[in-house]
């Protein structure tokens, strides 16, 4: 298994930077991956990766039929696969090994709710960075931060507070705090720069148990 979830990273960035190259489709990875560099260590079995379509105007079959050309294998097929995606703005298939899943955001700039809002801001922020040896552009730590509060669950909070507590004295706070209050996730936020450790207390205040 060492080497199972480095192989699929490995394949879905050269499809990413090729798109981005010869199709200018932004990308960049988020999620449990990026713990192994920004918070506490755990094991992941997906890859959750955001992608920007609308700004060169590609449509989802055209970028899913990228997809197919690279042999990557949908959950049930491709058809289904479309018809989601263009419900839900989120892609979800396996490497070519069929193993390793991949979450594909799709970045939305209509859908005003915070979970869509989060895909656009990080994009703007976004870092290169090595991660397995490979370098591809990922959310910075901040837009990490701030998209794990905005999902909300315990492993998001956890994350987040793992993060915080690594990178506090570095991190461009009045940044997070213009964002986190237009995310409306203030509360959320004050919590995790408090100095709070301890994830479950953590949880447990913010959902009031």
């Amino acid at each position: 298994m060492n080497e199972i979830l480095p192989s699929a990273l490995k394949q879905i960035i050269n499809f990413l930077e090729k798109l981005e190259k010869e199709n200018f489709i932004n990308y960049y990875l988020v999620g449990g991956i990026l713990v192994n560099i920004y918070s506490v260590f755990r094991i992941t079995q997906d890859i959750d990766f955001v992608v920007d379509l609308i700004s060169n105007e590609m449509n989802i079959e055209s970028y899913i039929l990228q997809l197919q050309k690279f042999e990557f294998s949908p959950l049930q097929d491709w058809k289904t696969t479309i018809s989601l995606a263009k419900q839900s703005k989120i892609i979800q298939f396996f490497d070519k090994q069929d193993v390793v899943k991949f979450d594909n955001y799709i970045i939305d700039k209509i859908d005003r709710n915070k979970y869509k809002r989060i895909g656009p801001i990080a994009l703007k922020r976004r870092l290169r960075e090595k991660l397995f040896n490979i370098e591809c552009w990922v959310v910075s730590k901040e837009d990490f931060i701030i998209s794990k509060l905005v999902y909300g669950g315990w492993q998001d909070y956890t994350d987040a507070l793992g993060c915080w507590m690594r990178f506090s004295e570095t991190l461009d706070v009045p940044y997070m705090e213009k964002v986190g209050k237009n995310l409306e996730i203030k509360r959320e936020l004050d919590l995790l720069m408090s100095g709070i450790d301890d994830p479950d207390d953590y949880f447990k205040q913010i959902k009031g148990y």
